[in-house]
């Protein structure tokens, strides 16, 4: 396993479930119900609810994915079932509060125990794997190169060998071709470190710059495509709901919801222009013959990838010396808007998964004739 990728998955449960002060308030929840005044249905149902909002937060991480990788004495925490089992309780009207207590104890000690075993493991191999982080001989990382990994969940992809080729040479000019659009230099080829077993992790080298302006322009992506999830997934009913069937007004909504669909690409795109004019002020050699053509390919494989439920990470951000500048941090952005976007899209009906797949999945035919087109 690639080390700064592994090391990105301890930081994930540390972010989530130590620094968030996840693992002291299931501490601090398992003493208070020791106490016989706080054994009451309100007050253990209200710290039920608390967990289950944390621990769905952490599953819209894939936190549970990634421990599975990270981890290799002990099971992930998230295996122990507990939300299932918050919810069981929780839905039992037959369960007086001392029945409650009960089991809400026993699940709750378990849920801190497997959280501490874990943290243990993790801790140790951080220790460990920091010693050969970044500029070590273990995957030789020049100065200004960068790492990032390519996610791959939608089963179409991951199924067969012959789906997931035509994917990664599909990515592999499209990185090219993006770096043509923000550098002058001549891309190298771009390198791969490994590729993760679970769902199909490719980690790779790429320069730098290259490598925040990406995770700039897919955060982009990301935020319009969760726009459009939160419209589609309440919004949208509330207000054609609201409309007591005046057609217009339904009519402009449809409208509405047409633009906004056609946005998550037209975005990506957008930026990529704006990316790229303005590398032009500093880098006067950047090539800019065919530039429509690119950018249409770089945002067409992005928003392909991303609809699908695939990430991408930045795993080595350049390190600034400034601790006064105001740039945000892409990687931690990078995570919270892929969590956003995953949390929305489970509440999309299937007609509405169709439709974003019918639109923007690319077909054979599709690239079969951009191929075409660019001999």
């Amino acid at each position: 396993m690639n080390i700064e990728s592994l090391i990105e998955k301890i930081n994930l449960f540390d972010e989530l479930i130590i620094d968030s002060g996840f693992r002291r308030d299931v501490n601090d929840y398992i003493q208070s119900i020791q106490q016989s005044q706080n054994r009451n249905l309100v007050f253990m149902k209200d710290l039920s609810t608390r967990i289950k909002d944390l621990l769905i937060n952490a599953d819209n991480y894939s936190l549970g994915s990634e421990l599975k990788i990270a981890l290799r004495d002990n099971s992930p925490f998230t295996e122990l079932k507990t939300l299932s089992q918050l919810q069981e309780i929780d839905n039992d009207t037959d369960l007086d509060a001392a029945a409650y207590f009960q089991k809400f104890n026993v699940i709750l000690s378990q849920l801190l125990q497997g959280i501490d075993s874990n943290k243990t493991e993790l801790d140790n191999a951080r220790k460990f794997f920091e010693k050969y982080s970044v500029g070590t001989k273990e995957h030789d990382l020049k100065d200004d190169q960068a790492l990032m990994s390519l996610v791959f969940k939608d089963l179409k992809t991951t199924k067969s060998l012959k789906e997931f080729s035509k994917v990664v040479q599909r990515w592999n000019r499209t990185l090219i071709v993006y770096h043509t659009l923000v550098k002058s230099e001549t891309p190298d080829d771009v390198s791969l470190v490994e590729i993760q077993n679970g769902s199909i992790d490719i980690v790779f080298n790429i320069n730098v710059d290259v490598a925040v302006d990406l995770a700039e322009l897919i955060t982009i992506g990301l935020k319009v495509y969760g726009a459009y999830l939160l419209y589609k997934s309440k919004r949208a009913r509330e207000i054609i709901d609201s409309y007591m069937g005046n057609k217009k007004l339904i009519q402009m909504e449809k409208e509405r919801e047409t633009i906004m669909l056609d946005n998550i690409k037209e975005s990506i795109a957008s930026k990529a222009l704006e990316q790229h004019t303005e590398r032009l002020k500093i880098d006067k050699k950047i090539d800019k013959a065919g530039v429509d053509k690119k950018i249409d390919e770089v945002s067409t494989v992005i928003t392909d990838h991303i609809i699908k439920g695939n990430e991408v990470k930045l795993l080595t951000p350049p390190k600034t010396t400034d601790e006064s500048t105001d740039k945000k941090d892409l990687t931690k952005e990078l995570k919270e808007e892929t969590a956003i976007v995953k949390e929305r899209y489970k509440q999309l009906g299937k007609e509405d998964k169709k439709l974003l797949l019918d639109k923007y999945s690319i077909k054979d035919e599709d690239a079969d004739a951009g191929a075409k087109k660019k001999v």
